[in-house]
């Protein structure tokens, strides 16, 4: 018998207090309703998926299933404002067919193969099926705001979906709802078939905590923790399975669970890159208060046009302020950063040779491979600032040279020196070749326009790319995270012009991260 799942996408979302439908939200690198129909279209068992959406998404979502190539979808159709009227659409669809109906919430984007698969089977033997998950508070009864009592919490469930059901047995659940002049109202199709065919059980199946539902602009945070643990457990079995397959040939790269500090890093990544984020939320909203422009650079700005968000296995975010807001970036750091983050800056700490700025988190834990921790420095977790100037209009290779040559030399004038002959040569050598460049630059921007091309200023500039002005300003934005940030005007040229072919996953062994250990809380 054809088992069909209905994913339920027509809510409104006015309750969420979003600017659209939670369903349309990002959720890592894909919407909510993304994850939710791509469980079901993976599975073996569900051999076609039909959405359910509010007519103002009609057009939105069947682009979505054209472009993702959901050869399982065969139906997008209008929903109710009701979820009994949403209900009542997909049995109408399916009013000739006798076959397995799977109705899902697109509001539970986390809904595991297990669960899928156990609602299926259940079906083979049951008429309507319900995933329950054991209620962990304490359920109380009150009146007047008073406690009038407890209920035995053992014998509670917690209803998700999807729910299953024979497609004649739902439909009879329906007609005889419709019929009804009481109008009784369910929340949920197993609670109107449990109301209106008393004598046909309602099977239960285990659920799973992922596997809840988005409600609240808050739960997002942990579907977002749900997610990374259920991509790590994923490549973990990967990781395994090719293990399995490769015994014979030993791996050059150590497994995470030989390496506890790997596994370590791999379980807390995402935790690490929601608390980044905030840092960079804060640092973007003490920027626009106080009209200091920014935007996105590097790995984060790469992040956001091909992934939606972090990199998969980035650890760091980059942004870029004009070097002349400085001045203005540090006295409003200064009074009005969130309580635990400040302004790490050369300014005012003397330990950094760097004219480098982040803003650093008090109340966590990072260590780089360069970090010298016997200096006394911060060592919070932090978002980049690099400064960018207006640079001299030089040809490309004379500037190229130029900031590499610079750049080269005061990173091996600032590395650790022995005192030996070659040492102290190097030291002359290296001493005058930075002197040399330096004064290239500084006569070049006295002799040559400097309205053309902006990048980073000479001592971050190691690889000597530059950008055209226009290609930053007027500064434009960038959804990052499900968050809007401000961006360069032109990203795909930016982003050209610091990666060439941007789009190109680069090979396995490369995708790491900056970090050597991080703990996201202390």
């Amino acid at each position: 018998m054809k088992t069909i799942a209905i994913i339920l996408a027509a809510g409104s979302g006015r309750r969420f207090g979003a600017s659209e439908p939670k369903q349309y939200l990002r959720l890592g690198h894909q919407t909510v309703l993304e994850h939710a129909v791509e469980a079901f279209l993976r599975h073996p068992l569900i051999d076609e998926v039909a959405i359910v959406v509010h007519r103002d998404y009609m057009q939105a979502v069947s682009e979505l299933v054209r472009k993702n190539e959901w050869t399982k979808v065969r139906h997008v159709i209008e929903g109710g404002n009701e979820r009994t009227d949403s209900t009542r659409a997909a049995l109408h669809l399916y009013a000739r067919e006798y076959c397995h109906l799977l109705f899902h919430d697109a509001a539970r984007p986390l809904v595991t193969a297990d669960i899928i698969t156990r609602v299926c089977r259940s079906l083979e033997k049951y008429a309507a099926v319900g995933v329950a998950q054991p209620v962990v508070d304490t359920i109380v009864q009150h009146r007047d705001n008073l406690l009038r009592g407890t209920l035995n919490r053992a014998a509670l469930r917690g209803l998700q979906t999807p729910q299953g059901f024979h497609s004649s047995t739902l439909n009879a659940a329906y007609e005889k709802a419709a019929a009804d002049p009481d109008h009784w109202t369910a929340t949920d199709d197993c609670s109107l078939v449990y109301h209106y065919l008393p004598d046909v059980p309602v099977a239960l199946v285990e659920g799973a905590p992922c596997n809840m539902k988005l409600t609240s602009p808050d739960d997002l945070p942990q579907l977002e923790r749900f997610l990374a643990a259920n991509r790590l457990a994923q490549a973990g079995e990967n990781q395994r399975s090719s293990a399995n397959q490769t015994a014979s040939t030993p791996s050059p790269q150590p497994a995470a669970d030989a390496d506890p500090v790997l596994a370590h890093n791999q379980r807390n990544l995402r935790a690490m890159q929601l608390r980044i984020l905030d840092i960079l939320r804060a640092t973007a909203d003490l920027c626009d208060r106080h009209e200091i422009p920014y935007w996105l650079d590097s790995g984060t700005l790469l992040g956001a046009v091909r992934h939606g968000g972090f990199i998969p296995w980035d650890d760091d975010i980059d942004i870029c302020v004009p070097k002349e807001y400085l001045p203005k970036l540090i006295e409003a750091a200064r009074t009005d950063l969130p309580e635990g983050l400040y302004l790490q800056c050369p300014e005012t700490d003397p330990s950094i040779r760097q004219p480098m700025y982040k803003v650093r988190d008090r109340h966590s834990y990072i260590v780089e491979a360069a970090d010298d921790f016997s200096r006394p420095y911060g060592k919070g977790l932090f978002v980049d600032i690099f400064p960018m100037e207006a640079w001299p209009t030089f040809g490309p290779q004379f500037s190229r040279k130029v900031a590499r040559g610079y750049c080269r030399a005061n990173a091996i004038l600032h590395s650790q020196h022995y005192y030996t002959l070659r040492a102290a040569a190097e030291f002359f050598y290296f001493t005058a070749k930075r002197a040399c460049c330096r004064a290239l630059w500084t006569v070049g921007g006295v002799l040559r326009k400097k309205d053309r091309y902006y990048s980073n200023i000479l001592a971050h500039s190691g690889n000597g790319n530059r950008h055209l002005r226009t290609t930053i300003f007027p500064l434009g934005t960038i959804t990052f995270e499900g968050q809007t940030f401000s961006a360069p005007a032109d990203a795909d040229t930016y982003l050209r012009d610091l990666f060439r072919d941007y789009m190109q996953l680069p090979p396995e062994d490369q995708r790491k991260g900056h970090a050597v250990f991080y703990v996201p809380e202390l």
